[in-house]
Parts: C-alpha cells; sequence; structure tokens
C-alpha cells in the first residue's frame, strides 16, 4: 500500500471473564483480545466492550475481523475523547487504501501519535530526484525503497514511512516501536509496544511479520 508524495496539506489474559455460550463474539475472537491485552494494548478491550463491537459485525476472514474489532475499540463509539485517549495510548494507526491521502498527511498523522519526537517532515536530500527521508529536528531517517517493489513513482509505501519513524523513535530512546499487524486486502494497521509486547503479538501471530529478526529490524531494536 502506498500514499502520493504529492503535497496537497502541509505536514493479560485474567482480565477477561469466561465466554457465554449466548455471546456474540467466538473464542477465537477472545484469545485475540487476549493477546492484545498481553501486549499492554486495548486495556479497555473486556468481554463487556467484546460483545458490543462483535454485535455490529459481519461474519468475515479471520484477518479483516480482527482489523474490523479493532477499528470499533478506536472509534470510541464515535466518543472523540475516548477514541483519542485509545488511539493516542496505543498509538493506534491503520492506513486504508480505499482512502486517498497523501504521504505528508500521513507524517503528519503518525507525528501526532509520537509527541517524543520533534516535527517531523517528510524531505528528499539534495535535489528533487533525491533519496527520500523522514527529519526530526537534526535526526535524519531514510526511507527505503525496498519496503514496497510494486510502487509506482511519486508514491511511497505506507510501510516504509512506518519503519522510518521507528528508527527516530529509536533516535529519540524511546521504548515503543510502531509494530505492524496481519493486514486485510486494503487496509493495514500499526500499534506501539514494547519489545516484550511485540514478542507476545508475534508469539501469538497476530504481527505482519513473522520471524523475531524481521521484526526487531522493522522495529529498530
Amino acid at each position: 500500500m502506498t500514499a502520493s508524495l504529492k503535497e496537497s496539506v502541509e505536514p493479560t489474559a485474567e482480565g477477561l471473564h469466561p465466554r457465554e455460550e449466548s455471546a456474540p463474539y467466538s473464542k477465537r475472537d477472545e484469545d485475540f483480545v487476549r493477546i492484545l491485552n498481553a501486549a499492554g494494548l486495548a486495556c479497555e478491550l473486556d468481554t463487556t466492550q467484546l460483545s458490543v463491537i462483535a454485535a455490529n459485525l459481519d461474519d468475515s476472514r479471520v484477518d479483516a475481523r480482527r482489523l474490523d474489532i479493532l477499528g470499533l475499540y478506536y472509534r470510541g463509539n464515535d466518543d472523540a475523547s475516548v477514541a483519542a485517549r485509545r488511539r493516542s495510548g496505543d498509538r493506534f494507526f491503520m492506513h486504508n487504501d480505499y482512502f486517498s491521502v497523501n504521504a505528508h498527511q500521513l507524517v503528519s498523522s503518525l507525528a501526532n501519535l509520537n509527541p517524543e519526537i520533534a516535527s517531523v517532515q517528510l524531505q528528499r536530500i539534495g535535489t528533487d530526484e533525491g533519496p527520500l527521508v523522514l527529519r526530526a529536528g537534526e535526526h535524519f531517517s531514510a526511507i527505503t525503497d525496498e519496503d514496497d517493489e510494486d510502487a509506482e513513482h511519486e508514491t511511497v509505501a505506507v510501510r516504509a514511512l512506518v519503519r522510518a519513524l521507528n528508527s527516530l523513535l529509536a533516535k529519540a530512546g524511546v521504548d515503543e516501536r510502531l509494530v505492524p499487524l496481519v493486514p486485510d486486502e486494503s487496509r493495514e494497521l500499526y500499534v506501539g509496544v514494547t519489545e516484550e509486547g511485540a514478542m507476545t503479538l508475534l508469539q501469538g501471530g497476530c504481527t505482519e511479520l513473522s520471524t523475531v529478526a524481521a521484526l526487531r529490524e522493522f522495529s529498530s531494536w
């Protein structure tokens, strides 16, 4: 999944209760929530919240259903203050390829979720065709094209922007990094966790990257 470079805008388990037979969620849903909680995420998502959310979902593939659950949870029942608290607390970032946004808008959204970093800018070094970087104060982080071999000219992979941001978080001494969860056909989702939390997500089969080495490399640990 990519975003245009053309600038239009400056830029744990013990907490859950046993599932009732009539509950609108499955054991698989419940297990997913347990993994999230164990990783330090979605602390307000218990079985009561899950029941409300699952009641509004249609049957879908596992990956898409998980993204639906998280999308509704982080909307906070359409309460803006709840949504903002949940999103900022977990550094929740979802990109939907069906919605047109440019790279500068994405960088701005990512920066708002990671206030420990100074003002982040997307720049090219040297000429208009120079390499892309994210800059935060005196720190630079390269954006590598290898993150999406199918990216068209004048676009950048969302994953590449997130990877570069993780490098800036590392340089700023921030323990949490953005980790990619398993995407579906149009959406990719990132959450902020410590390395321990990331390993919990990995072991639970929730991360897009399936090896420890790849996850550490992406997250700059």
